[in-house]
């Protein structure tokens, strides 16, 4: 996220304080539903602070935020978001790869950690089990697969004023499920082995990718 992005975020967050409870939320579905839409992260923000200016602007002349914005939450924001330009194909590229690098970075750690917590519980960081990682087909395939839905969930995660929160969490928790089980089918099914790593070259790996997601995400914003 680049500097004019983060400074229209804490503009709105600094107004949003000052707007009631329902206010807050009629304002947080609406923001949810802007994060899902193909725009970038500035116009997100910029189209974020403007809502909460209006429903701010509304409370103070002791206006509901219903009454400013209206019933149809879902209606408002397609309307102010039509003359938005949505994201290119290219923009859309770089942000999944942006995602992507994000959710490995974390795994990348996530995975080091644990072989290097088991080494070290042996007593030994070059014991040949715990400590040095034998990659598979499989296995990195199901690398690839939870990556690549993490961040696709995190995108359906969005919800619609109009859905209810039990049909958003099980449409998460399903989508988890078939996740789970299709990585852990590849890792069953696909041993052949690609290469033997040590666990302690995860953590440059995952610093590596960490500072492409932040390039990345800095030029996207």
């Amino acid at each position: 996220m680049n500097k004019r992005t983060k400074i229209l975020r804490d503009e709105s967050g600094l107004m949003a304080e000052k707007i009631s409870k329902d206010g807050r939320q009629v304002l947080e579905d609406m923001v949810l539903y802007i994060r899902g839409v193909d725009i970038s992260a500035y116009d997100q923000e910029r189209v974020r602070r403007d809502i909460t200016q209006m429903i701010l602007d509304g409370e103070q002349r002791g206006e509901s935020a219903s009454s400013v914005i209206g019933e149809d939450y879902h209606a408002f924001c397609d309307n102010v978001l039509e003359e938005i330009p949505r994201l290119t194909a290219g923009q859309k590229v770089m942000l999944c790869i942006r995602d992507v690098c994000g959710a490995v970075s974390v795994l990348a750690l996530l995975y080091g950690g644990l072989y290097l917590a088991l080494a070290a519980g042996y007593g030994d960081l070059n014991a040949a089990g715990p400590a040095y990682i034998e990659v598979t087909l499989g296995k990195l395939l199901q690398f690839v697969i939870i990556a690549a839905a993490a961040t696709w969930i995190a995108r359906i995660y969005y919800r619609d004023p109009y859905k209810s929160r039990y049909k958003e969490y099980a449409r998460i928790v399903v989508s988890v499920g078939i996740v789970i089980l299709l990585s852990q089918c590849a890792a069953t099914a696909l041993k052949q082995t690609l290469f033997i790593m040590h666990a302690v070259f995860l953590v440059p790996i995952a610093i590596i990718l960490l500072i492409i997601y932040k390039l990345l995400d800095a030029r996207a914003g």
